[in-house]
C-alpha cells in the first residue's frame, strides 16, 4: 500500500472504532469493503479480523465485569461452531443469495426497535441459538457477523455496559475461532501485511478509548436507538449491494 492509502485507512479506522463501540458492530462491516479495494476480498476478510481482534480484546478489558454470562453462554458458544463453518467455506459459497436473506432480516429486527411499544415485533429468545449460529457463521464467511449479534442482543433489557461487554466476549470467541483457519491459508498475506496491521490496530485502540468516553454522555434509549439505526444502515447497504 501507498502511504496515502495507510493514512486513508487509518482515519476511516480511527472514526469507525469510536462510533463502534457504542453500536457493538461495524468495524468489520467497515473496514472489509475498504480493505477490499486495495486486496483480493479473501485477503481484506483475514487482514481485518486480525484488527478486529485486537480491538475487541482491548473492549474485552474495559467492559469484562458487565458481560451477562447467561446471554453469552446461549448465543456465544454456538457461534464457534458457525464460525469455523464459515471460515471453511470462505470463497466456495455463493453468498447472493445469504446477503439478501441477512439484509432483510436486519431491515426487520433495526425497524422493530422504532415501532410502538404496543407492537411486539421482537425475536423470540428461544431460537436466539440460530442467532448465534447465524452471526459466527457470517462472521467466517464474509466478515460480517456484528449486525446479527447487535439485532439479537436488542431482544434483551441489557445495560449500555452489559451490551457492550457481552456483544464483545461474543466476538471474540468467533475471532479466535476464524482466524487461525485464515492463517493456515494465508499466512504469507500476514506476514507482508505486519507494518500495517500494526498502525490500524493503534488506530482503532484510540477510536475504542474515544467511544468510550462518548459512553457515559449518552442515555440508555438513545443508546438502543443508535444501534437500531446502525443495524437498519447496514440492512439498506447490504441491499443496494445486490442491485
Amino acid at each position: 500500500m501507498t502511504e496515502v492509502e495507510v493514512v486513508f485507512l487509518i482515519l476511516i479506522t480511527l472514526l469507525v472504532s469510536m462510533i463502534t463501540l457504542l453500536t457493538g458492530f461495524g468495524v468489520g462491516t467497515v473496514l472489509t469493503p475498504t480493505f477490499a479495494l486495495m486486496y483480493d476480498v479473501k485477503t481484506a476478510v483475514m487482514l481485518v479480523s486480525v484488527i478486529h481482534l485486537l480491538n475487541n480484546l482491548l473492549k474485552l478489558g474495559m467492559f469484562y465485569q458487565s458481560i451477562c454470562a447467561n446471554v453469552f453462554w446461549r448465543f456465544g458458544l454456538i457461534s464457534i461452531i458457525g464460525a469455523f463453518i464459515g471460515s471453511s467455506l470462505q470463497g466456495t459459497v455463493a453468498t447472493d443469495i445469504v446477503q439478501l436473506a441477512l439484509a432483510i432480516f436486519l431491515l426487520i429486527v433495526g425497524a422493530a426497535e422504532f415501532a410502538p411499544k404496543s407492537w411486539t415485533l421482537r425475536l423470540p429468545r428461544n431460537i436466539d441459538i440460530l442467532g448465534g449460529f447465524f452471526s459466527g457463521f457470517m462472521g467466517g464467511l464474509i466478515g460480517n457477523q456484528g449486525a446479527i449479534r447487535s439485532a439479537y442482543l436488542l431482544n434483551y433489557d441489557l445495560k449500555k455496559e452489559e451490551f457492550i461487554g457481552t456483544a464483545t466476549a461474543i466476538a471474540v470467541v468467533i475471532d479466535v475461532t476464524r482466524i487461525p483457519v485464515y492463517i493456515v491459508d494465508q499466512s504469507a498475506q500476514i506476514q507482508a501485511s505486519w507494518q500495517p496491521l500494526l498502525l490500524l490496530s493503534v488506530a482503532a485502540f484510540g477510536g475504542t478509548l474515544a467511544g468510550k468516553r462518548l459512553l457515559s454522555k449518552i442515555s440508555l434509549e438513545r443508546f438502543r436507538a443508535a444501534v437500531a439505526a446502525f443495524v437498519l444502515a447496514f440492512g439498506g447497504y447490504l441491499l443496494l449491494q445486490l442491485f
